[in-house]
């Protein structure tokens, strides 16, 4: 057993008003949390628990990043700087990647040392690939490694792959280029979604665990046809009802494209086809019309939220505010852009809560985000989205023991805070991921006072340096070249497209 303490419990974040404890402790028998309450009371029951935490520390589930793509280096780190979406695709064909058990044991590493204990990694998986099964068994595999919880969402798209409306931008291309991104455009559709559900049951049958959720994750909804939409519906189905993230409205441009070739929003028809229900998970989702957003409430249905990723890919952002008023569950994501590039899931809610500060004509029904709906944005909600509602989130009874240990003296006593601050406020403003001291995860001890137990960091840094010091290209492969001439015509292609309106959610500046 374990008796973890704090002077600071944050047990139900759900129940604002008596969800936080004060010098409190959790005690974990086996994976699962076995009793919450005063520490006095537990330490005297349960004398011979090892014991974690302390009188100055705060403890909180551990928080969960709902959106990722696995990638330990970041396209920073590979010197490749973030624009638009649409410019940005092209850059990332081609760049060197490391391989899938490095990728994951890194990604590990810097989601647990910033106190995230579950991530959701969304694959897009190579078309026809035979040893794509294998790759994932290795993914998952290595996150194990680590202790990490995580969620598998493995995903193809059966149309737009290359650009929206890609046959008709492929005719737009010189003969060169043509012959570069013919594969990309030009496939057996048919063939291409019975290679995903086929590799999807393999996967699901054979790494689905208690650690790791595979679930479904279709790379975006500009790039389903409506039969691949069928499909997934019934892959859905039948594993009992799955989550299904996919990314969508990340960009004026999907946006445009789905209400030009539906006429209405790509939302609305995503409805037609049967898949906007509760097992719904949209990814970004910044380009929402209030209508989406009311079908997206009745349903029950899920958005992740981007907030560093969303600005520094120059997408926007997202009305959070008038999502959770709609009734919709918004959840934290990273996206592997986080502002500091470093997973800082606490940086990141913080992030939320600031970004969504933004003046508006009418004070009484506009108020900011509260430090209790963002962290729950991270923990509560976060749990939902990768199926896991009801057994992650909360301190409580019965639920999976992912903790988190974190050390106030930063926020309390650097030099000091008023002792009826509240704590929430002290620790959405003031907390950082460097702060976190232990995590514990399914009840295993992970980190432990800011070293990590189950992997030798160094070795893996070691690891990881030598690979891309052998692997990294100083000058760019024909295929980057290709791909950098394709991006120049499709600024052509798009151009014009989308006009910019002054129907807005927000209101941040004023000509």
């Amino acid at each position: 057993m374990k008796l973890i303490r704090g002077k600071y419990l944050f047990a139900d974040i759900t129940d604002e008003k008596n969800g936080i404890l004060t010098d409190g402790a959790v005690l974990v028998d086996g994976e699962k949390i076995a009793e919450v309450g005063s520490y006095s009371d537990l330490k005297q029951r349960f004398p011979q628990a090892e014991e974690l935490g302390g009188e100055k520390d705060l403890v909180m589930p551990g928080v969960i990043d709902a959106h990722t793509h696995g990638r330990g280096l970041s396209y920073i780190q590979k010197g490749i700087p973030f624009d638009y979406l649409e410019n940005c695709i092209f850059s990332w064909m081609g760049a060197v990647d490391l391989p899938a058990d490095l990728n994951a044991q890194l990604m590990a590493v810097r989601h647990i040392r910033n106190g995230s204990t579950m991530m959701n990694m969304i694959d897009n998986l190579p078309l026809f690939d035979g040893k794509v099964l294998d790759r994932a068994k290795t993914t998952v595999e290595n996150y194990g490694k680590t202790g990490i919880r995580c969620a598998y969402a493995p995903g193809i798209k059966d149309v737009n792959a290359l650009a929206n409306d890609d046959e008709a931008f492929y005719e737009t291309l010189p003969p060169h280029l043509q012959k570069t991104v013919h594969d990309m455009v030009f496939f057996d559709k048919t063939a291409a979604q019975d290679y995903f559900v086929e590799a999807f049951r393999g996967m699901r049958n054979s790494l689905h665990s208690d650690m790791t959720n595979i679930i479904l994750g279709p790379t975006w909804a500009h790039g389903c046809t409506d039969v691949f939409y069928e499909k997934l519906r019934r892959l859905s189905e039948e594993y009992g009802g799955l989550p299904m993230h996919i990314h969508t409205l990340q960009t004026p441009y999907q946006r445009e494209y789905g209400e030009r070739k539906y006429g209405k929003s790509l939302l609305a028809h995503m409805k037609d086809c049967g898949i906007v229900d509760e097992h719904l998970v949209l990814g970004h989702a910044v380009y929402l019309k209030e209508s989406d957003m009311e079908l997206l409430g009745e349903a029950h249905a899920s958005v992740t939220h981007h907030p560093s990723c969303n600005l520094l890919m120059r997408n926007g952002i997202a009305p959070v505010w008038h999502m959770l008023k709609h009734g919709v569950n918004v959840a934290l994501g990273i996206d592997e852009k986080q502002l500091a590039d470093d997973e800082d899931v606490l940086e990141e809610l913080r992030m939320i809560y600031a970004l969504h500060r933004v003046p508006d004509y009418d004070m009484a029904h506009t108020p900011a985000l509260t430090p209790f709906q963002v962290l729950a944005m991270g923990t509560t909600n976060a749990a939902r989205t990768v199926g896991l509602d009801g057994k992650l989130g909360k301190l409580q009874k019965g639920q999976l023991a992912d903790l988190i240990v974190v050390d106030t003296h930063h926020m309390t006593e650097d030099p000091w805070a008023a002792p009826d601050a509240d704590i929430r406020s002290l620790f959405i403003h003031r907390a950082q991921g460097r702060f976190v001291k232990d995590v514990i995860i399914n009840g295993e001890i992970v980190m432990r006072d800011r070293k990590l137990t189950k992997i030798d960091v160094d070795g893996l840094y070691g690891e990881v340096r030598a690979y891309m010091e052998h692997a990294w290209r100083k000058d760019p492969t024909q295929y980057q070249l290709d791909m950098r001439e394709v991006r120049e015509y499709y600024h052509k292609w798009v151009e014009g497209k989308v006009q910019i309106s002054d129907d807005v959610f927000y209101q941040v500046n004023a000509r």
